[in-house]
């Protein structure tokens, strides 16, 4: 009978033990996914912009950089745009205020039309539409970057919605020469109603579009519901 008691009493620690180290083997997993989890990309705040257009009212969860409150939200003056440059195209972007800096390559359509998108090796590389203009010929020179990578991590543009109107933007050319660009406005559109008389429709001097994805990601799509888009226009060549 004590043999068996004790067999009983010994099982019964081992099964506790196994428990309690289950729970914090699982408490541990929890916690390591918990610092691994990215949050959402900052959103554009709905301001003014140097234009003094006012964007469509949106949700932003961003703070404003440089404005508190409404009354403080004055847009800055337009830009003094400078005179167009011959083509060359872009081989590097930097965007001072959100810390980027990456190389620039060429990216066309794909089959069905599509704009195609950083992939392989350079998918965390800005890409220019090579259909568009190159920055600092008239028209709208249009750069593209991923807001995600694998597993969430931020890619190059994660940031790309704290950009403000009156930031610089500045595109290293094959030639030799930067293209300066000034930020007149930043706003994020839904994909189902993209833009695209804006963002690619003709313009009187050189502009920029840098375009990226942001908002709420849908799951069962695998993407983002909604665009962010800078606008800029030249202001040293």
């Amino acid at each position: 009978m004590r043999s068996t008691h004790a067999r009983t009493t010994r099982g019964r620690k081992w099964f506790v033990a196994l428990c309690v180290g289950l729970l914090l083997l699982g408490g541990g997993t929890i916690a390591w996914a918990a610092t691994q989890q990215v949050g959402p990309p900052p959103a554009p705040p709905s301001t003014t912009t140097a234009k003094g257009v006012t964007p469509s009212p949106t949700t932003s969860t961003a703070p404003d950089r440089e404005a508190t409150s409404e009354e403080e939200r004055e847009a800055p003056p337009s830009p003094e745009v400078a005179d167009a440059m011959p083509a060359s195209e872009p081989v590097a972007v930097r965007l001072p205020s959100i810390d980027v800096s990456s190389p620039v390559h060429g990216l066309g359509l794909d089959a069905q039309g599509r704009l195609k998108v950083p992939s392989g090796d350079r998918y965390d590389e800005v890409a220019w539409y090579d259909g568009s203009p190159t920055p600092g010929e008239v028209g709208p020179a249009v750069l593209e970057g991923h807001v995600t990578g694998s597993g969430h991590d931020p890619s190059v543009f994660f940031e790309l919605g704290d950009v403000r109107a009156g930031d610089e933007v500045e595109v290293d050319r094959a030639d030799g020469t930067t293209a300066t660009f000034e930020v007149t406005q930043v706003k994020k559109s839904p994909k189902d109603d993209f833009p695209r008389i804006d963002v690619y429709g003709a313009t009187a001097g050189p502009e920029l579009r840098i375009i990226t994805c942001g908002g709420t990601y849908d799951e069962d799509a695998r993407r983002h519901l909604e665009n962010v888009i800078v606008f800029a226009e030249l202001v040293e060549g």
